[in-house]
């Protein structure tokens, strides 16, 4: 993809975009000057399709998921038949089947499918059809692109300098195995290059939640369930997971239920046989000997491949890479990753690692008994409280109890299963070209032999290792950002105790150009949407063994829970004496305010019945970001200013990341997020933007229309330092910033080569002309807080600095620079 010369121009306000390397607890330029990554991830709404219409998850019906006859019916198999047939649907198509159709066009061009075979399987229809999968797109994904600008101005307006980028596989491979969406490839691309022109730095996050959409999360495509024999339309029914686009009328969506989907049969199987087939399902296996586990991951790392090979291609009129490096530096291992039910040794009870419960719990075995469409009474239901979890009872789980008419029509006869019937499953391997090996079981589950799973060492570290050898195989200079599971501690890997040792577990080439991205949450918060401010739980503590059960780790008192959160990302810094970046953090904004103004309780759109065009629209699809019209205003449920107990939970987290200089991208930024369903996912509402905000104690102008506690989030910082920044602080009550740095000297020399034609030091580098010129500290200063210099007080320990209101950045420079490391410190008062 060759870019035209008009599209090349970045604007000259855009900060240096030389490439970054990890080196000790940053991130360096070829100058070594240390860069702290601060941003946001964008967005929530890359979780579901923009197209043909928005399908959040509290929308349902044929939007969701369907499946219904196509004419004509395959010769011999009995097909299945649904009210809305449709016979002029196209198909996804069939792996290594001749091309006899053609991909579609909106928008871009004409694109052309990709297949790892060679081959473009589309072709007519000739078995069943779904809403959410050829007929939909990822594109406009994360906005439109003639929205770009609005949304990236005011993020940099905002202070942010990175991007935690989300895609998903579905996004990517939605049509079926092998078919990529080119349109959406050719999109991002052009959405990157908006990104470009803003200064932004890019980190492509691999996004999953509980495997898929259909199982409750986002991610996986549709067929993948069909390649393991599942069948998510009995999901529901089944117990196998708590889908919100699933829920009947008037059920209820408590409160972060989509978590519990970690330990329930769909998603826990789908991650069992992704990272342990071949030990625990041996006999899956596809074309002679391919087993499930091989065949998934293929799939998902072809995707990865394509996405990097488009960003590869993007290149000027000189053949010049635009975006490697100079944008995107790095791809995330992938999003809060599982072990399903792998490690476990005891099927018939709750494992204590299941910690997060609510709602229904079976068990694994009563899981698995529930999905051959077994009823199953004891069922353990818990409830949140303020202390976590509590066993609010039993019931029992009758799947035939729950069926539709769908249901009883495509079951005929026999219990309603998790498990794809023999006739569905032949419908779904001709349609998907699934060539299964004779003796591929619905399950199959043998222990290993020898020794206990170790899953992060044996299962989970390898295939990171292979995700970044295939984005390196195309971007060489990549960073890997390794996402280790929620709550594990770090791997070996990182320890360190293993750095530089000749340890076999230490893996160099992962080492090498590796930034640690966990994710931390102050989670009793995030889960319970309440604050009290005299008590937490601390449940790193809880993971790393310091505390014995849950009711030993809650932590007392309003000093100990404000303390608590930058004491744990201190922590995580400390055990891997990395670059660590914080992935996601952040809060609901509904925090404290009363369930009525929670997001998540508006009217459940699952049943709404279909318009002439049979799209069913949302909420916000009415009006256009950042606007809202008379009607919109009247129309939405409108919910107060953020709380007391927001502002003090969210100061708490916000300082913690301040005080320990982490890196961090917030969750998030979603263009699409309204009062009464949030983010428009699981009745999540961290979104830093939302077109019905109140402006929260602000007049709404310019690029802050929409932004939410933007006091709290809008704060100086050190973007690039000469040296290393040592303390930051920020009390924004009383206006007031601190910061001290430490020079190395001035003949100490740069320790990176990206991009380097010459030796660069702390307190010099050379220009393009061999000229040395002088390297300068960069804060950002938000006009928010510090309106600029004539109304404020700064006072520096030497060197001088300049003020570009403009931009918000003060540039410092110290002056004439020892031999020896120096420390320096600035300080920002606004005056009364």
């Amino acid at each position: 993809m060759t870019i035209p010369a008009a599209l090349e121009h970045t604007p000259p306000s855009t900060s240096s975009r030389l490439r970054v390397e990890p080196n000790d607890v940053f991130l360096r330029d070829a100058a070594n000057r240390a860069w702290l990554l601060r941003g946001v991830n964008l967005s929530g709404s890359c979780k579901f399709p923009k197209y043909p219409v928005p399908v959040p998850s509290h929308v349902g019906g044929d939007a969701f998921l369907t499946r219904r006859a196509q004419a004509p019916n395959v010769s011999g198999s009995e097909s299945v038949v649904h009210a809305d047939a449709d016979s002029n649907s196209e198909a996804h198509g069939m792996l290594n089947e001749p091309k006899e159709g053609s991909s579609d066009t909106r928008g871009l061009g004409d694109q052309s499918n990709a297949n790892t075979s060679g081959a473009n399987p589309q072709r007519p229809m000739d078995s069943l059809s779904h809403a959410d999968a050829n007929q939909i797109s990822f594109v406009g994904r994360p906005f439109e692109l003639d929205e770009a600008d609005e949304h990236l101005a005011r993020l940099r307006h905002w202070g942010f300098r990175m991007i935690r980028w989300v895609v998903t596989w579905e996004a990517i491979e939605h049509q079926g195995p092998g078919i990529y969406d080119q349109e959406f490839l050719e999109y991002t691309v052009r959405a990157l290059l908006k990104a470009k022109e803003y200064g932004f730095k890019v980190m492509i996050d691999l996004h999953q939640d509980v495997w898929s959409r259909f199982s409750g999360g986002s991610g996986a495509p549709l067929w993948t369930f069909y390649a393991a024999g599942l069948d998510p339309h009995h999901f529901a029914a089944t117990g196998a997971a708590a889908v919100h686009n699933t829920l009947q009328d008037q059920e209820p969506l408590l409160r972060m239920v989509w978590l519990t989907n970690y330990y329930k049969l769909a998603c826990a199987s789908m991650f069992t046989l992704f990272y342990a087939g071949k030990i625990l399902a041996p006999q899956c296996t596809f074309n002679n000997g391919v087993n499930i586990q091989e065949y998934l991951q293929s799939h998902f790392l072809g995707a990865i491949e394509a996405l990097v090979e488009r960003i590869h291609q993007c290149t000027d009129s000189e053949g010049r890479n635009l975006l490697e490096d100079k944008v995107v530096i790095g791809y995330d291992s992938w999003n809060e990753p599982s072990c399903g039910w792998i490690g476990l040794q005891c099927l018939d009870r709750l494992p204590d690692q299941h910690d997060m419960r609510q709602g229904d719990m079976p068990t694994p075995l009563q899981s698995l008994m529930l999905g051959e469409g077994i009823t199953v009474s004891n069922v353990e239901t818990y409830q949140l409280k303020i202390v976590g979890p509590v066993k609010s009872g039993v019931r029992t789980i009758d799947p035939s109890a729950h069926s539709t008419a769908a249901d009883t029509l495509l079951s005929k006869q026999g219990p309603i299963k998790a498990w794809l019937t023999p006739q569905l499953r032949d419908e779904y391997d001709r349609q998907y070209g699934f060539h299964r090996d004779p003796s591929f079981p619905n399950a199959d589950h043998p222990p290993e032999q020898g020794r206990l799973i170790d899953w992060v060492q044996d299962h989970w570290l390898p295939f990171a290792r292979h995700v970044i050898e295939r984005v390196r195989k195309v971007h060489s200079t990549a960073i890997l950002f390794l996402e280790p599971p929620v709550y594990s501690p770090p791997p070996d890997l990182v320890k360190p105790t293993s750095m530089g040792a000749s340890d076999a577990k230490v893996d160099e080439e992962l080492l090498t150009n590796m930034v640690y991205a966990p994710h931390h949450y102050d989670d009793l918060v995030l889960l319970t949407k309440r604050y009290l401010g005299w008590i937490n739980i601390d449940l790193l503590g809880l993971s790393r063994g310091r505390h014995k059960s849950l009711l030993g780790s809650v932590v007392l008192g309003a000093k100990a829970t404000r303390a608590l959160f930058g004491q744990q990302i201190r922590e995580i810094q400390d055990e891997c004496q990395r670059p660590v970046l914080i992935g996601e953090t952040g809060l609901h904004f509904d925090v404290g305010l009363d369930t009525i103004h929670q997001a998540g309780n508006g009217v459940n759109q699952n049943t709404l019945p279909l318009g002439k065009d049979k799209q069913r629209r949302s909420s916000w699809f009415s009006f256009p970001p950042s606007v809202r019209s008379e009607q919109g205003q009247k129309d939405s449920k409108q919910s107060p200013e953020v709380s007391r107990q927001f502002e003090q939970a969210f100061d708490n987290i916000l300082q913690g990341l301040d005080q320990t200089l982490a890196h961090y991208t917030l969750w998030n930024y979603s263009i699409e997020n309204e009062a009464a369903y949030g983010d428009g996912w699981n009745g999540e509402n961290l979104s830093l933007f939302s077109a019905d905000a109140h402006g929260v104690g602000l007049v709404e102008r310019g690029l802050d229309r929409g932004g939410r506690a933007i006091e709290q989030f809008c704060r100086p910082y050190p973007i690039v330092t000469v040296g290393q920044p040592v303390a930051v602080s920020f009390d924004r009550h009383a206006k007031v910033f601190k910061m001290k740095t430490r020079s190395r000297g001035a003949s100490a020399e740069a320790t990176t080569t990206a991009e380097a034609t010459a030796t660069a030091t702390d307190a010099a580098a050379v220009d393009g002309g061999g000229c040395r010129k002088k390297l300068q500290t960069e804060v950002y200063v938000p006009r928010l807080h510090f309106t600029g210099p004539e109304q404020c007080r700064v006072s520096v320990s030497d060197g001088s600095w300049q003020w570009d209101r403009e931009e918000q950045i003060l540039r410092w420079d110290y002056g004439a620079t020892a031999d020896e490391s120096q420390e320096h410190w600035i300080e920002i008062h606004r005056s009364p």
